[in-house]
């Protein structure tokens, strides 16, 4: 099965969106003024740069666990990648 990079981009983007939605109805949230989905960014090529690097950190944390750590980290270590790929395709079109 091929994998499209444009439409991964967009189920992220949506993902994203729909936390941050779902998040900012929180009653904690809404006292704290509430983060809108707009406020994520607008697209995948806004996120990334901001996901990427938290995902990194988390990687790195999580190898420490033990029992599975090291092969979450390292599953997490390749979803990085490919959300680098996807980020070069998609956004190099922009």
């Amino acid at each position: 099965m091929p994998l499209d990079a444009t439409q991964l981009a967009q189920e992220i983007t949506e993902h994203v969106r729909a936390a941050a939605a779902q998040s900012a109805g929180g009653p904690a949230a809404q006292a704290a003024g509430g983060a809108t989905a707009e406020a994520v960014g607008g697209d995948f090529c806004s996120i990334w740069p901001q996901a990427k690097p938290v995902l990194g950190f988390v990687a790195g944390i999580v190898a420490f666990i033990p029992g599975l750590g090291t092969t979450a980290g390292a599953v997490l270590q390749g979803l990085i990648k490919v959300g680098g790929q996807i980020s070069a395709e998609v956004c190099r079109q922009q």
